[in-house]
């Protein structure tokens, strides 16, 4: 039988141990003929503020922009850092999606319009000493969503597949629309994603795996000293 290219990259991702250490480095093609890497992070702890990540840090692997920043410099929307909760009532109905981290690891999830955002859970995550951004979520379940803007630019999310530990972030290489981006994730069997802030506040780097050499990501970069937030893979 013979598989599509895009199966076959798949069942390759399945097919790893889920005891991989550090992070590791696909190339993927979605059903679309679009070119993607996916920097899986394996074992390595997923950490996220409002400090730039040192590139000199050794034990830092990838660092990218996440939530959206705001005209003055902050970020858009709720978030919490450690438990500590900022942003209050900045709560994002139109941001959908939103990215909880716990004990080194993250999980995304639909926001309900803001909705999820009640006391309690606000209080559990004081409690529970949680970090928090909102973010749109383009992959729910399995399923793509639907976004209205047909514009391209190059595209990168923060993603779960079915395996527990399988996450990490998919980058393209080309310039493409919400559609087919989050067509593709479906596709490459993605069951949730959570798009990271891209177009002029898109760069990021990743420490290659073998020569510990940093390597710049993201195209265009004309906004990167105005970034206000990163999520990064550290050891």
């Amino acid at each position: 039988m013979v598989f599509p290219l895009y199966v076959l990259c798949i069942l390759l991702l399945s097919a790893r141990a889920a005891s991989a250490e550090g992070l590791s480095i696909s190339r993927l093609k979605g059903e679309s003929g679009t070119h993607y890497s996916y920097f899986r992070k394996n074992d390595l702890a997923v950490g996220w503020g409002v400090k730039r990540p040192d590139r000199g840090d050794k034990a830092v692997m990838l660092s990218i922009p996440a939530a959206f920043t705001t005209t003055s410099g902050g970020v858009v929307g709720i978030y919490a850092i450690n438990g500590k909760v900022h942003n209050r009532r900045a709560i994002s109905k139109p941001i959908g999606g939103a990215l909880i981290i716990e004990d080194g690891d993250f999980k995304v999830f639909p926001t309900k319009k803001g909705a999820v955002f009640s006391d309690a859970f606000v209080s559990s995550l004081q409690k529970r000493r949680a970090t928090l951004f909102q973010q749109f979520q383009i992959v729910v379940d399995g399923t793509p969503a639907s976004f209205k803007d047909k514009k391209r630019y190059q595209m990168r999310a923060l993603v779960q597949f079915k395996a527990k530990t399988d996450k990490g972030v998919i980058e393209s290489k080309e310039e493409i629309s919400f559609l087919t981006f989050n067509r593709d994730l479906a596709g490459l069997g993605v069951v949730n994603a959570l798009y990271t802030d891209m177009g002029a506040w898109d760069e990021g780097w990743y420490r290659d795996p073998q020569s510990g050499r940093v390597v710049t990501i993201g195209n265009d970069r004309s906004a990167t000293e105005k970034q206000s937030n990163w999520l990064y893979f550290y050891k």
